[in-house]
């Protein structure tokens, strides 16, 4: 009996251990997983993934080659390295109705699923685990990758070989980069040497998002004089030294003819017309037999297809994998392509290579990308690109259409703060205006929307931003068009309509806004009809900032103040800039008193607002008012709270700051608050001020004074 009971103890303390081992097996499987939320859709991603917050950070780059969550909607300012291949376990979140990010998804090993939840659009991709990606979506099973683009049935029209009637001979400099630049960034790079680009229109092995890539975008760019190198990144070498989906040797020329066909879906949905080239990026291989086999098959029908298609065949790689194997079979029955993109980095700028026989696609039908992934500028826009020298065929968009030129825009910046905007555009299907504001010309970002009506428009902005532009946008948040960028003119902006005057000293400060590139250096001068009641030197305020301006009232304008009906004196401020340049406007100067020792202010500024100056004032009978900075060049919606101690004296809903500006927000003191005021020793009040917007936070501990 005692054996018997000493078994059942440890068969129960094994049990026990056990649980225990199972609990902890779950704690720490667990904890291995995190959940992201996104417009109330949740999936679990392991812990170890970054999560990119798009609209946080406009220059994140959606490429899929990287274990990533992106949320939001992938910019066209984005920044991404020249060379990102392959497919990788990743999933983006973007809003339904969002533009689309143009994520070439692809049926033949496609390894790639994009669906609606709710109002959520789910894109997820993955290299060999596609049970951590359904397991991430919390589904059983994954919806089947989105199908090839279906077009309308069409003739086979076999091409001999260099019949070009779409594509156009290039000889000069160019570049290739992950994702299409922007049309800002494309414009700004109208001053560098190249005038030809890589452009990556699809393949089951293209890693970037390509937000900005639309027919309306080749069309646009081709107008400006670009010529375009359409790649298609398809399947690669059984063995192949990027990690990414391969050929299967046995379906070689099966997955060829089906690469090529999804690639003119590609071209065609861009407007690439029949004629042009589509280069196939086949990457670095080793050349053994079962490699190159199943390489020369596969390209061998994609060139076979995309001349029954109409289409010119390219292939890019290197020297000495792809172009080597393609070298031996040239002259062959072998159905060579007609152009050759050869990577060989060796800074020659030229299309020749000791690799390549002279003899060879000789008649124009060479590129070479010389240098890799390097950072270049141009119009003050950075781009990663490759560097390539062409001397082969590039394809232009908009086949037998007229190019429609961009939207026409100007700007105008009023003294009240608001920017007007007046544009139009002669393109068909407007339903929308979109604005883009920004600091710097190669990076802008949405502000506003607002329905079209008719071609034509003016749009009353509250920002002062240094840059704009506008897009025509469609149907279903489709993007059109986009404007050249537009400088706001230079100017200054005198804030509010009241100057508080201190009645013992004369002095005061007016808020400025300096909207000029370089710091400006101005000089105030406070006028009643032909008097002059104070002058001052120049006093700096930053460039595209704002601030403070402050003067001294002469005794005898202090005299003429202290006599003014209802102690309000209607004056004049004038601030000029060395430049030149002016701003003048009405303002009542309002006396007030302090008696005692100055209160200790600080300030902690947010990403978005920040308090200005440290000395608000309270009108004896009524309203107070604090002056806040809106530090984006979007509208800032702030709501205030003032109190002191546990006292709330004062608390706002939401008001809008014009974007770059400083403004007014507007409060009524509740009776607590008043009654503090009204016993304030020196007629000073210490308060901490709490300011939000946007889900961000600032503070400031100032001094209130209450005026009569």
């Amino acid at each position: 009996m005692r054996a018997s009971g000493q078994r059942i103890w440890r068969v129960a303390a094994l049990a026990a251990l056990l649980a225990l081992l199972t609990v902890a097996s779950a704690g720490a499987a667990a904890s291995a997983w995190k959940t992201v939320t996104f417009r109330g859709y949740a999936i679990s991603v392991p812990r170890s993934w970054p999560v990119y917050d798009l609209s946080r950070d406009p220059s994140i780059c959606v490429r899929f080659n990287r274990h990533a969550v992106y949320l939001g909607q992938p910019s066209r300012a984005e920044s991404c390295p020249a060379v990102a291949t392959g497919r990788s376990e990743a999933i983006l979140l973007e809003p339904v109705g969002a533009t689309a990010a143009g994520v070439p998804l692809s049926v033949s090993g496609g390894r790639a699923t994009s669906f609606v939840a709710g109002n959520v659009r789910v894109v997820a991709t993955w290299s060999a685990d596609r049970g951590l990606i359904a397991h991430a979506l919390h589904r059983r099973s994954l919806p089947a990758p989105v199908p090839t683009r279906l077009h309308p049935a069409r003739e086979a029209r076999a091409i001999q070989p260099r019949a070009r009637a779409a594509a156009v001979v290039y000889t000069g400099s160019g570049f290739d980069a992950c994702s299409a630049p922007s049309p800002q960034a494309m414009a700004a790079w109208g001053s560098s040497p190249y005038r030809a680009l890589g452009i990556y229109i699809g393949g089951v092995n293209s890693a970037c998002a390509q937000p900005n890539l639309t027919s309306t975008w080749v069309a646009g760019e081709s107008a400006a004089g670009w010529h375009m190198i359409p790649t298609y990144v398809g399947l690669q070498a059984p063995s192949n030294s990027c990690g990414c989906s391969a050929i299967s040797a046995s379906q070689a020329s099966a997955e060829g003819t089906a690469a090529a066909q999804d690639a003119v879906n590609d071209a065609q949905a861009l407007a690439l017309p029949p004629g042009s080239p589509i280069y196939d990026d086949m990457e670095n291989y080793s050349r053994t037999s079962s490699n190159t086999s199943a390489v020369m098959a596969f390209l061998a029908s994609w060139t076979s297809q995309l001349h029954a298609e109409g289409y010119l065949s390219g292939v890019y790689g290197n020297s000495d994998s792809v172009m080597a194997d393609l070298v031996a079979r040239y002259g062959t029955s072998y159905p060579e392509p007609d152009d050759i993109w050869t990577a060989n980095w060796n800074d020659q700028a030229t299309t020749t290579d000791s690799d390549v026989p002279s003899t060879d696609w000789a008649n124009h039908q060479r590129l070479h990308q010389y240098r890799g992934a390097h950072n270049e500028t141009y119009g003050g826009v950075t781009i990663n690109i490759d560097s390539d020298y062409l001397d082969g065929a590039t394809a232009t968009g908009g086949a037998g259409a007229q190019a429609v030129p961009p939207p026409a825009l100007s700007v105008s910046p009023a003294g009240t703060g608001v920017t007007t905007l007046n544009t139009s555009w002669s393109g068909s299907g407007l339903v929308s205006w979109q604005v883009l504001a920004g600091t710097t010309p190669g990076v802008l970002a949405p502000i506003e929307s607002v329905p079209a009506s008719g071609s034509k428009a003016s749009i009353a902005l509250r920002s002062s931003a240094p840059y704009f532009a506008v897009q025509a946008m469609g149907s279903s948040g489709l993007w059109l068009a986009n404007s050249s960028t537009v400088v706001s003119p230079a100017h200054l902006l005198l804030f509010g309509r009241s100057v508080f005057v201190g009645a013992g000293n004369g002095f005061a400060g007016v808020p400025v806004g300096c909207y000029l590139t370089t710091t400006c250096h101005v000089a105030t001068t406070v006028t009643v009809g032909r008097s002059t009641l104070a002058r001052t030197g120049t006093e700096a305020v930053p460039a595209e900032g704002t601030g403070l301006v402050f003067f001294k009232l002469t005794a005898s304008a202090l005299r003429q103040l202290d006599r003014a009906r209802g102690a309000r004196l209607a004056a004049r401020v004038n601030v000029k800039d060395v430049s030149g340049r002016s701003v003048s406007a009405p303002m009542s100067l309002i006396p007030f008193t302090t008696r005692g020792a100055a209160l200790s202010h600080s300030a902690t500024p947010s990403s978005l607002v920040r308090a200005v100056g440290s000395t608000d004032f309270v009108y004896a009978r009524g309203a107070g008012g604090v002056l806040v900075g809106c530090t984006v060049v979007y509208a800032c919606r702030v709501s205030a709270s003032l109190t002191s101690g546990r006292t709330t004296i004062a608390s706002t809903k939401p008001e809008l700051i014009s974007g770059d500006e400083l403004g007014y927000l507007i409060f009524s003191p509740t009776s607590q608050g008043r009654r503090l005021l009204d016993h304030a020793s020196g007629n000073q009040l210490g308060a901490s001020l709490v300011l939000k917007s946007g889900g961000t936070v600032a503070r400031a501990h100032i001094t209130l004074v209450q005026f009569s």
